[in-house]
């Protein structure tokens, strides 16, 4: 009988003697969240679960095949890339790295952008000399 990801990842939970609400908490996912899983779960969510969980095995997770414990053998596939566990642990820790430099540059382009607008304004100094 196939298994949900729903129902992979309650057994994953019971396994770890967690509450949904407590494993919820620790993922930084929303109240409900697992109990309104229909088909399956973003990469994002995905992604957090992984940092939270190492030892999980998400390809586990998402499709049933291998064990639900992350051993050597690979963890997850990313376009044509097999990652082993610490490598998908580097990966996702670089992502999540990527993606609060990407905010923060472009919080700094808007204050940049915003200087120079106003930097317009200001006379310019005359070459005292």
């Amino acid at each position: 009988m196939d298994t949900t990801v729903k129902e992979r990842l309650l057994a994953f939970i019971q396994h770890k003697g967690l509450s949904k609400n407590k494993f919820e908490s620790m993922c930084g996912l929303s109240k409900r969240y697992v109990s309104n899983i229909s088909q399956s779960i973003s990469p994002a969510v995905t992604k957090k679960i992984s940092l939270t969980f190492p030892e999980l095995n998400i390809g586990w997770v998402l499709t049933g095949d291998g064990d639900m414990l992350a051993t050597d053998k690979p963890r997850a596939t990313i376009d044509t890339v097999t990652l082993t566990g610490d490598a998908m642990k580097i990966f996702l820790n670089m992502s999540s790295t990527i993606d609060r430099q990407e905010k923060n540059i472009s919080k700094l382009t808007e204050i940049v952008s915003s200087l120079l607008e106003g930097s317009a304004d200001i006379p310019k100094k005359e070459n005292a000399g």
